[in-house]
């Protein structure tokens, strides 16, 4: 794929009416300095300019854009060299419009077909004929063509470059004592930054398709049976558009060929071509099932020697227990399907084992189990005897590794992301609310809390603690993020929260003593009409920070046993509205502390 091809797949992932300023804003560069070329001034963007950050900069494609016309980074900006031909900048404009870059590739362009053998299930069993039944499917992730297909798709410099920037960063942390050896491989760092770049700018989710008539939002209405529709799935669904009523149809694709040209959908779509973008990076992976409604990914970690659980769509690497702690599923077969392998690997998503247990009752336990090695067995009748003796050691280590209950970390425990938020609760699978921690303060006249949010730890008396929910009380929909090609981090609300609050508590737990003197730090970034308010509470009294204030000391909880501290994020526009609020914004080369409490005592 050419350079400009990935740019525009790139630019495709903004949402067509946030493209379309990034369109006038580009053009705009474009034409100045075609009409004044030796202008120095026009050709260079300053990264301080709020309009050049929140709309080209921070837009997918929109750096790579700049790249692409001839513009050189540098800390402080872009700038195009007088010497730069002026012909990329032609090619750039004729190429970005937004009928250009939104346009649909028709289905019968992009139709490979791939030819599996002819099924016929030997069972009578609806469950495992449907088990069958994906087994022979996920032959389809094999296929070399669709694999190189894929991998010309993969930004795999850029994802190798960012991957060896991550692996340098852990080994800093590491010699400096600020992190425990997490004994990481590069092929999962790689993994990592792949899943990345997949959910941020590759593939898009849909809840429902804008109206294909006015482009207003769409509501769910029916499926489709219209056989013209039907052509090339057999799943369309029809949404009406709640502004004019028209209908649009939104078809679910299994055909990967389809899917790399259309890159949306939701976790079944989203699976299926991460699956294969593992696999054209040469690594094993394996196509996960879950009958509670969910698909994913899972890679073969060779430095660890197990299977790494892969969410493509929460860009979530070896949290296993997430479905079952974070989204509250009732969890009752997982499966993993490959193109020589299958295994029942429910039992690595679970702390509850005899719960589910009791939950399974679509066949028994051991027709199950025949059922998986008798399909397995014969898959691999082709196969060498020396890779048929590996698959069975691997095979055993793994149902070792399985027996083990695991307890849920506090990754694990984190509600879904992926889809709208009303989507996520109507599916009982996301908390929109978070209670946690409470600081005790006892035998002490200072309490000092600290939080570098570069490290994601806090530094409480002299004693660190990693994660900043960990020290949390409260927390309505936000999240820390990570821009990992401006390296820097903060928190910010999630996606669709229009107001997101966050809230430290403190309490006094020595009966000979009481707050005296409060002194705190704040650290906020807004961005448009971003908003962020800061307020001290407790049951009879409540400061707030005056607006732009960062730093307060108070008396004014003097004698009191309790405090809170509370910020709310709101306001923001366009579709990244949820990240124009930002606290504790920095570098993640900083070990400074944007956050700071002392509580002195009396």
């Amino acid at each position: 794929m050419s350079n400009l091809q990935q740019v525009l797949s790139m630019l495709k992932q903004n949402t067509k009416e946030h493209y379309k300023e990034v369109e006038r804003l580009l053009e705009k560069v474009i034409n100045n300095i075609l009409k004044d070329p030796k202008n120095v001034k026009l050709r260079t963007l300053k990264k301080s300019n709020v309009t050049v950050s929140q709309k080209i900069l921070k837009s997918p494609g929109g750096v790579e854009c700049l790249k692409l016309m001839g513009f050189q980074e540098s800390d402080s900006d872009f700038t195009l060299p007088l010497h730069a031909p002026l012909q990329h900048l032609e090619l750039i404009k004729e190429n970005i419009s937004v009928e250009n870059v939104f346009k649909e590739t028709p289905v019968e362009k992009v139709l490979h077909k791939v030819e599996l053998p002819k099924f016929s299930s030997k069972y009578t069993n609806k469950f495992l004929q449907e088990v069958e039944h994906r087994f022979h499917l996920a032959r389809i992730h094999d296929d070399v063509a669709l694999q190189d297909q894929a991998k010309e798709l993969i930004c795999e410099a850029g994802i190798e470059a960012k991957a060896i920037q991550s692996m340098r960063s852990i080994q800093k942390n590491v010699l400096a004592g600020d992190l425990e050896d997490p004994n990481i491989s590069m092929q999962e760092v790689l993994l990592s930054e792949l899943l990345a770049w997949f959910k941020n700018d590759f593939f898009s989710w849909v809840d429902s398709p804008k109206c294909e008539k006015c482009d207003s939002p769409t509501k769910f209405s029916h499926m489709s049976t219209d056989s013209e529709l039907l052509k090339y799935t057999d799943r369309v669904e029809i949404h009406n558009c709640t502004v004019c009523n028209a209908s649009t149809p939104f078809a679910r694709f299994n055909d990967l060929n389809i899917l790399l040209a259309t890159r949306k959908g939701r976790c079944g779509e989203w699976a299926n071509t991460f699956t294969l973008f593992c696999r054209a990076m040469g690594w094993e992976a394996r196509h996960v099932y879950d009958e509670t409604d969910h698909v994913w990914t899972e890679v073969y970690s060779v430095a660890q020697k197990r299977w790494l659980h892969c969410d493509s769509c929460e860009a979530a690497l070896d949290t296993p227990l997430m479905y079952e702690s974070g989204w509250n599923k009732k969890l009752s077969y997982i499966i993993a399907y490959s193109g020589e392998d299958l295994q029942d690997v429910t039992w690595r998503y679970s702390s509850r084992h005899k719960e589910v247990l009791s939950r399974r009752k679509k066949c028994t336990e051991i027709e199950l189990v025949s059922a998986i090695c008798s399909l397995r067995n014969e898959r691999q009748k082709g196969l060498s005897e020396t890779r048929r003796e590996y698959l069975n050691k691997r095979v055993l280590c793994e149902l070792i590794e399985m027996m083990v209950e695991k307890e849920a970390t506090e990754k694990d425990k984190k509600g879904r992301t992926s889809g709208s938020m009303a989507w996520r609760l109507s599916r009982g699978e996301t908390k929109r609310d978070f209670e946690g921690k409470i600081w005790k303060i006892s035998d002490t006249n200072i309490f000092s809390l600290k939080y570098c949010t570069s490290l994601d730890q806090y530094l409480v008396n002299n004693e660190k603690i990693k994660n900043f929910s960990d020290g949390v009380f409260k927390m309505n929909g936000v999240f820390r993020k990570e821009e990992k090609d401006w390296r820097n981090a903060y928190l910010c609300r999630e996606e669709t929260v229009s107001v997101g609050s966050i809230t430290w508590a403190f309490q006094v737990d020595f009966d000979q003593k009481s707050i005296d003197e409060i002194i705190i730090y704040f650290d906020y970034t807004t961005y448009e009409d971003g908003n962020v308010t800061v307020s001290l509470k407790n049951e009879n009294k409540r400061v707030d920070f005056i607006k732009g204030q960062k730093e307060l000391k108070t008396f004014d909880f003097s004698n009191s046993k309790y405090i809170e501290i509370t910020a709310t994020l709101t306001g923001g526009s366009g579709s990244v509205y949820w990240q124009h609020a930002q606290l504790f914004r920095q570098s993640l080369d900083s070990e400074k502390f944007p956050f700071t409490v002392e509580i002195k005592l009396k």
